[in-house]
């Protein structure tokens, strides 16, 4: 059995390699071009993610997770400024559901995952078949190799150096990177442990603790489009705070609520507010930008993937004092911090605007 710290350094795994990775591939995409980045990254990604069903040991888990990390490093950012390039005035809707993507991959692995659990009492077969998808999403890829390549068409990459030395001189981008690294803090849990909570602390089955966890998942697709489509149309930094603010009673809600009904119906509270910040401050990073969108999503996503790193190290670190507790504080701490800087967060004009 693993070991607390060896759970969080798994966790941590892949989002050490995103990190690594996500400012060389801004330089890649400039140097050959976004498609080659984006399909190579995909490759790297399914393929290493399929691996992790064949090893044998903690060392050999943490290598194959690690390096689906650099995958997703690869083509997470590149593919972002694609998407924010391409829809420019309609970026927040776009994002959103660029951002569901990923939901609908968390929803089929989770349930492929439990139902394999279930019927073969081997963690293995999860990762034998769930990859698979991302055998879909490269055919797809594929298909819309024009496109792909049209979004990057006079929109700035990502680059090293120069642009994200005089982004960092903004205090906006700043503050902006800050709020991504605690909004991203306080949410992790809930795609890395949110399972392992219901079952443990719940009580429920594998299956129903993956499908249950499916479910929140799904509310927060729905809040990736929905609220990513309105700040369109409204202040973001102001949608940020309150959705922020959303969360937190969420969270209050969901960890001391003993009914089943309430705790749920703030679960799915949770995930729809809390997902829907994502592609909201991203759309705010990009507005701030002043044409170097490319170095400003990689600044951003930079601090969420450091979020990420060391967020799940330290929840499974506080296991000791049990799993419920440890996964509380590790949601409310960040979240209340992430509502404070939310209040100094700025509009810049957008680039769009009329």
């Amino acid at each position: 059995a693993l070991t607390n710290s060896q759970i969080g350094l798994l966790g941590s795994a892949q989002y050490i390699g995103v990190t690594c990775v996500v400012f060389a591939a801004g330089y890649l995409s400039d140097r050959f071009g976004r498609w080659p980045v984006l399909i190579s990254g995909l490759a790297v990604f399914t393929a290493f993610t399929w691996l992790i069903g064949f090893s044998s040991s903690f060392s050999e888990a943490f290598l194959f997770r690690l390096v689906s990390g650099f995958g997703e490093g690869a083509f997470w950012p590149v593919a972002m400024a694609s998407v924010a390039g391409y829809f420019k005035g309609r970026k927040g809707l776009a994002l959103g559901i660029f951002y569901v993507g990923f939901d609908a991959g968390s929803v089929a692995g989770l349930s492929i995952g439990g139902v394999a659990y279930t019927l073969t009492s081997n963690w293995r077969p999860a990762f034998f078949f769930a990859p698979l998808i991302g055998l879909v999403v490269i055919a797809a890829a594929l298909v819309a190799r024009g496109r792909l390549v049209g979004a990057g068409q006079g929109f700035a990459g990502i680059r090293l150096g120069r642009d994200a030395l005089q982004l960092l001189k903004r205090r906006n981008v700043v503050l902006i990177m800050a709020f991504a690294l605690l909004a991203t803090w306080a949410s992790v849990w809930q795609v890395v442990f949110l399972p392992y909570y219901f079952f443990k602390v719940m009580h429920f089955t594998v299956l129903s603790a993956s499908l249950l966890s499916s479910l929140v998942l799904v509310a927060g697709a729905f809040g990736k489009i929905i609220l990513g489509g309105l700040s369109d149309s409204v202040r973001r930094n102001r949608l940020l705070a309150a959705v922020t603010l959303a969360t937190f009673l969420s969270y209050v809600i969901f960890f001391s609520s003993s009914t089943f009904a309430l705790y749920m119906a703030a679960a799915l509270s949770m995930g729809f507010f809390s997902a829907s910040i994502f592609p909201v401050v991203q759309s705010l990073m990009t507005d701030s930008a002043d044409g170097t969108t490319g170095s400003a999503l990689g600044l951003s996503t930079s601090a969420q993937s450091v979020a990420t790193i060391f967020s799940t190290f330290i929840a499974a670190s506080l296991f000791t004092i049990g799993i419920g507790r440890a996964v509380a504080l590790d949601a409310m701490i960040p979240i209340s911090l992430a509502f404070i800087v939310a209040l100094f967060l700025r509009e810049p004009r957008r680039a769009d605007a009329p």
